[in-house]
């Protein structure tokens, strides 16, 4: 069946031409001129009347209209409106002048890194929002950058929207290659899943290799091999870039703020030493040039080769060099997956202990993953419970005194009379979480999300709600900082 010309004059917009196509799944993508202001649109035409429509595309269609009429990002493109057709639906968006990634591989480690903070600055704001956005398919060619490597990110067909931790559809969806492991697994997505994506993507930029390429670069363990990157990256940036690419969601960066602040202490690449005594040596050398000048050419000739057997040596020293770098790289990364067995077969231990005695006092549950689980009148007292997810867990009347929950995830959990007197809360999410009642007096609660959060009864004494996020949360009856009363 022949593709019926498009002509959308009549509604207001003349076609310029074609960005992309996809028959089977009846996707168009024009670029189009707005006729009243010139101003140049994105129609993205969704056609149901073609041979072998796939409906999954109209259902990413949905979502991404429904997901763009909710943000308002300067490098996210914005949602100006959609019309029917008698073919079937289009979305006009904001255009961008700026090629996807996939068109231009060629980056330096310094463009490189610049475009992933400009794209961790996208998900921290997608992150933070709530209800919070995972994008689910970034890649290179969801990502575009101007001339000024700003990234802008498109494509939200697959996005997931929710106030708890995203559960997972039955299909796994993305592009294989970019998908992290917990989603082929079918578990619970989070604020790191995207980092997976995002390194991945980063990783084939550095090596030039591209998507439909990027299984040459994961092993049977689906780890990448990192010898392909630009020889003079700096070391540190090779580990940030491990610790986004991470199998286990546990050892990732938890979200795109702590990656985007980890990432901005790193130079991309390793600084050259400082040319100060070359530029002396070669000002002192110029005598002996003209010297050599003078008496001929045999004997730059024997120069010429001495100099060319000392960058033999060099060069067979270097190879030496990376062959011993790579031996202990394998042995770190061996000793670094041992402990992490110890350390998930420890707590692992300790939450048996738990769940068996309801105590598990000064016990180490970093980076554990334990939502939604039945922890009430448990005792956590002076426990280390950094990063963890406890996301809908129920720990109602538990003793979570002095417990260290640096960022931890408590979206939606129920902590009704719970003790967390002198608790660190900093950066936890307590989103939508139910406090009713719950002892906080002298609790860290800096930066900490309370959005929705049901908060009456509580004592919250002598802590510090400055800057404090306070929007739709109930403080009926709570005591304040102050000793007073809420009304």
């Amino acid at each position: 069946m022949a593709i019926q010309k498009t002509d959308f004059s009549h509604l207001g917009y003349q076609i310029n031409k074609e960005l992309g196509k996809n028959h089977f799944g009846g996707r168009i993508t024009h670029l189009a001129e707005v006729e009243s202001d010139k101003k140049q649109v994105v129609i993205k035409e969704f056609r149901f009347a073609n041979v072998g429509t796939d409906w999954s595309g109209f259902k990413a269609y949905e979502r991404e209209i429904e997901v763009l009429k909710q943000l308002n990002h300067p490098r996210i493109p914005s949602y100006l409106t959609t019309f029917e057709t008698p073919q079937g639906f289009c979305l006009v968006q904001e255009y961008k002048d700026a090629p996807s990634l996939a068109s231009e591989n060629k980056f330096t480690p310094e463009q490189v890194k610049q475009i992933a903070i400009s794209i961790l600055e996208i998900l921290v704001y997608l992150q933070q929002r709530n209800p919070q956005i995972i994008h689910r398919d970034i890649k290179p060619e969801n990502i575009l950058v101007d001339k000024n490597l700003n990234a802008y990110l498109v494509d939200f067909g697959f996005a997931r929207v929710s106030n708890n931790e995203v559960a997972l559809s039955s299909v796994a969806s993305g592009t294989p290659g970019f998908i992290p492991p917990e989603e082929y697994f079918g578990r619970d997505l989070t604020e790191a899943s995207d980092l997976y994506s995002l390194g991945v993507t980063l990783i084939c930029l550095l090596s030039g290799t591209r998507s439909v390429n990027v299984g040459k670069l994961i092993d049977d363990e689906y780890r990448f091999n990192f010898k392909t990157l630009p020889l003079n990256i700096n070391p540190k940036f090779v580990e940030w870039l491990s610790k986004m690419v991470e199998p286990n969601i546990k050892h990732r960066f938890a979200n795109a703020t702590e990656a985007l602040e980890a990432l901005k202490l790193i130079p991309a690449i390793l600084k050259p030493k400082s040319t100060e005594g070359n530029a002396l040596a070669q000002t002192l050398a110029l005598p002996a040039l003209l010297w050599i000048a003078i008496v001929g050419t045999q004997g730059i000739q024997k120069s010429s080769i001495s100099q060319q057997h000392r960058i033999a040596r060099q060069q067979s020293q270097i190879y030496r060099l990376r062959h011993r770098q790579e031996q202990l790289e394998d042995k770190i990364y061996r000793i670094n997956r041992l402990q992490e067995v110890l350390i998930e077969r420890e707590q692992a231990s300790l939450l048996d202990r738990l769940q068996k005695t309801k105590e598990c006092d000064d016990c180490d549950f970093q980076n554990a993953t334990l939502d939604d689980a039945q922890l009430k009148d448990v005792s956590l007292k002076n426990a280390n419970l950094e990063h963890i997810n406890l996301v809908d867990a129920n720990l109602q009347g538990s003793n979570l005194s002095g417990a260290n929950l640096l960022g931890a995830r408590l979206r939606g959990a129920v902590l009704t009379d719970a003790n967390l007197s002198n608790a660190n809360l900093v950066h936890a999410n307590l989103n939508n979480a139910d406090l009713r009642g719950a002892d906080l007096r002298g609790a860290k609660l800096n930066f900490t999300g309370l959005y929705g959060a049901d908060l009456r009864g509580a004592n919250l004494q002598y802590t510090n709600l400055e800057g404090i996020n306070l929007s739709h949360a109930k403080l009926t009856g709570a005591t304040m900082p102050d000793g007073s009363v809420h009304p």
